[in-house]
């Protein structure tokens, strides 16, 4: 109710009470007002009849008694003696003589039948009483009660007109002190139910409104209290959910999505509140496992899911809320364990394989030097050569195994330490020299205008340039050249092995760093490759905190690009002058 609503409220009320109140009196007023008046002169009559009959009786003159008496009780006294009058209040003397007129003959008759009792007669109130011979009649006029009434009635409907202006008055001062904390308490409801639980009232009256005021001020800490409770925990449970790597989301009753975390928020396109599982994700297998769960029934479902033009792979575990309110379902991303099983299984396959091919040569050939080939010197030196050098393959297999499994090991930890990348090439070239020879293969280094530092592991950094120099060796063609060249940009040391071999097919050069993997199985197996060079690389790259990629078209040669981050070597001054010890042109070296 509005202010203005109660104020009026309370003026209709009080000015309807107080409407009832003169109203009942002025119904009531005439016949209490004429029956105290009808009493008041019958004891007016009986006490001037009294006084009359005491002084007749005395033996005072009736004409006397009739005027004196008549005067002092304001009525009209008659002595009647027989049928004679003789005192009267309104007649003297010969006046008398006409004052029979005045008696009233059916009350007179009344009265000698032995009637006395008085009574109204022709608008008089009329009285008689017998003083021995005498007859006393005393009468008082009826328009003076009349008179009397009109008076009463006009004061009351005077008092009714002023108790409702007092009562009106007395209203709209007691709705300020009633409206104005209605009010106020009506605003302060509105804002909280609005959410600002900040209103309060403040009240401080000591009377029920302000009662009412502090009650509600109570509610307001308390409701502000348990949302901010309810804030903390729900901030708790999104930080939770927003952190765990599985990608959740809860449905409704009616199996629309009404909560997730960013990992699912991430695995979607557009905002999914609202819209069904089946809308948001299309598998028919999930939207199943969701209808299931919706009428009690939990379990797992494995679904593939498009993201990106990327193919994942996930687990979802769906289980329905208490009293059905709705689903929860977490999905779990399960692409890189399907990977690494594939991986593994993959990795199994290859190093068998490489592990058979040599093994099967040397067995082969240690059976027949058994069978008696031995004898024969030509035959067995040939068959001799032929295990060495499957032996070599299985020794560079095993140290290339045991490579990736420190490079890959977790626990394995590479010292990181400012290194100049520009001798660790120069060192790495010349210690693969006389292999490039064999090919008639040229190395040329191009070193970089100025020294080159680099945060790496120096073993680690050797390894991987002996790596790629010696692939790019193995796959150039014959009297062809290698290039190992050095530059310096924007805070990074980028180190280039160029060969001029046949190229690398586009669609390869994804999966070039995996281990086992090849572009010619063949040719790579005849130039002595075990298939895991280039992923020692890649993952001794990484704990550098290095990058390794590719640049090859076919018929272009290959180009393997290695980016160290730049740093300043240990004793500046003193590394710019020993920048001229190793011994190479300014433009470019060809090391034979």
């Amino acid at each position: 109710m509005s202010g203005s609503g109660l104020r009026r409220n309370l003026i209709s009320a009080i000015a309807t009470a107080i409407g009832a109140l003169v109203l009942v009196l002025l119904l009531l007023e005439d016949p209490l007002v004429q029956f105290r008046l009808r009493t008041l002169a019958q004891e007016g009559l009986a006490a001037a009849l009294d006084e009359s009959s005491e002084r007749l009786e005395s033996g005072e003159p009736p004409d006397q008694v009739a005027d004196e008496v008549g005067a002092d009780h304001g009525v009209r006294i008659v002595v009647v003696l027989g049928d004679e009058v003789i005192g009267d209040t309104g007649f003297d003397g010969e006046r008398l003589t006409r004052a029979h007129e005045s008696l009233h003959e059916d009350t007179l008759a009344a009265f000698r039948a032995g009637s006395a009792t008085p009574r109204v007669v022709a608008d008089h109130h009329v009285a008689f009483r017998r003083v021995g011979d005498l007859v006393v009649q005393a009468t008082l006029s009826v328009a003076a009660t009349t008179r009397m009434r009109q008076s009463v009635r006009d004061l009351l409907l005077l008092g009714g007109i002023m108790a409702a202006v007092v009562g009106v008055l007395l209203t709209l001062v007691l709705s300020r002190t009633l409206v104005e904390p209605a009010r106020e308490l009506t605003r302060v409801a509105d804002a909280l139910a609005a959410g600002d639980l900040e209103a309060r009232t403040e009240s401080v009256r000591e009377d029920e409104i302000g009662q009412i005021g502090r009650a509600l001020d109570r509610m307001a800490d308390q409701l502000a209290e348990r949302m901010e409770t309810l804030r903390v925990e729900q901030d708790f449970l999104r930080t939770v959910l927003d952190a765990m790597v599985e990608a959740v989301f809860v449905t409704d009753n009616l199996g629309r999505i009404s909560q997730i975390n960013e990992a699912f928020e991430a695995l979607v396109d557009g905002d999914p509140r609202g819209r069904t599982a089946g809308e948001v994700v299309e598998s028919a297998a999930l939207h199943e496992a969701v209808r299931a769960a919706r009428h009690g029934q939990p379990g797992p479902v494995e679904l593939l899911l498009d993201r990106q033009g990327e193919r994942r792979t996930l687990t979802a575990q769906v289980a329905p809320l208490p009293d059905g309110n709705g689903v929860v379902v977490v999905l779990h991303d399960v692409t890189s364990l399907r990977q690494a099983d594939l991986v593994r299984r993959d990795f199994v396959a290859n190093a068998s394989h490489e592990l058979r091919t040599p093994l099967t040569a040397i067995r082969g050939f240690a059976e027949t030097l058994r069978d008696g080939a031995i004898e024969d010197p030509v035959a067995s030196k040939r068959f001799l050569d032929v295990i060495l050098k499957h032996t070599l393959r299985l020794q560079a297999l095993v140290g290339d195994l045991s490579a990736l499994s420190k490079a890959e090991s977790p626990e394995h930890r590479l010292e990181i330490e400012p290194v100049d990348v520009q001798e660790t090439i120069v060192e790495v070239v010349r210690g693969l020299t006389s292999k490039a020879d064999q090919r008639e293969i040229q190395l040329i280094v191009e070193p970089g205008s100025e020294p080159a530092w680099a945060m790496a592991s120096e073993r680690g950094l050797d390894q991987v340039l002996v790596n790629l120099v010696d692939n790019a060796i193995k796959y150039a063609p014959a009297k062809t050249a290698v290039r190992v060249s050095l530059k310096r940009a924007e805070g990074q040391v980028i180190v280039e092995v160029h060969d001029a071999g046949s190229g690398i097919p586009a669609e390869h050069h994804s999966r070039i760093f995996e281990r086992f993997y090849r572009v010619d199985p063949g040719r790579s197996r005849d130039v002595g490759g075990t298939g895991l060079g280039l992923a020692i690389v890649k993952h001794l790259c990484q704990q550098m905190g290095a990058e390794v990629g590719l640049r090859s078209a076919p018929g272009q040669g290959a180009t393997f690009v290695v980016t160290l981050r730049l740093t300043d070597p240990p004793g500046h001054e003193d590394a710019l002058e020993a920048s001229g010890e190793y011994d190479l042109p300014k433009r470019h070296t060809t090391v034979t």
